[in-house]
């Protein structure tokens, strides 16, 4: 019988990538989840944020900067690094400049392909599905929300979380969308307060549902523990399901 969680792959040192064709296949990932891409000037304090919107074999295209004050200092030919995370694999690595280009009549960011980047696969983490008899509550809330949205937990990881959601909410959370003000409504009648950026977002429109891809964000320690021990309980609680199924 399938486990109803999985273990991906341990901690791993920091390796340099430089095979041409590992590194397209990192660059496609973060196009196809739609990852973040956080963007850091040389020089300057502030972060901004694109996506990977086309590559193929010499160079990658970035979507216009968030904020917008980012685009200045693509214009001025800036060095800046990238950063991204991708199933709990931290990805980096450094560009000189980016050409402004219009790609499909909208305003992008030409790049090369970078000759090298950095992979980093920082923990192992469990992703823990509700086992039979459980359920936990998901609530998105956000200043740039109309109102609440509430959806049921499928599983957990140290590292982020899905859910799904009645209805359709594509409209309202875009992937890379900062939710700084949401919860999850624990089995035993607690609440774990999480900051959370959206993945992933499919709308199944036969059954009128939203099925959101989550990673927490800004996590302190405490929070980090309680989601944790959260993971944990599911874990124990999907082997001792486990074992009674067997008999």
């Amino acid at each position: 019988m399938a486990s109803l969680f999985q273990q991906q792959t341990g901690p791993q040192p920091p390796r340099q990538v430089t095979s041409a064709i590992e590194i397209q296949a990192i660059l496609k990932n973060l196009q196809n989840a739609r990852d973040a891409l956080h963007i850091k000037f040389d020089e300057r304090s502030l972060q901004f944020q694109s996506f990977v919107v086309q590559l193929d074999e010499q160079y990658l295209w970035l979507d216009e900067l968030i904020p917008r004050e980012g685009d200045k200092f693509m214009a001025q030919g800036e060095s800046f690094r990238i950063d991204s995370w991708h199933d709990g694999v931290h990805v980096f690595w450094d560009c000189n400049s980016a050409a402004c280009v219009e790609l499909e009549g909208a305003p992008a960011y030409r790049l090369p392909l970078p000759a090298e980047i950095t992979h980093h696969q920082k923990r192992g983490a469990f992703r823990a599905g509700m086992p039979p008899g459980i359920q936990a509550q998901l609530t998105l809330a956000d200043s740039r929300l109309k109102k609440n949205a509430q959806g049921r937990l499928n599983d957990v990881s140290a590292t982020g979380c899905r859910a799904t959601f009645e209805g359709d909410l594509q409209g309202l959370i875009k992937p890379g969308q900062e939710l700084g003000q949401s919860w999850i409504a624990l089995p035993d009648g607690g609440r774990l307060s999480v900051t959370l950026e959206a993945r992933h977002i499919k709308h199944d429109v036969e059954r009128n549902i939203t099925l959101l891809g989550l990673a927490f964000k800004k996590v302190d320690a405490m929070t980090q523990r309680q989601i944790d021990r959260f993971v944990n309980f599911l874990q124990r609680e999907a082997r001792r399901f486990e074992r009674e199924d067997l008999f």
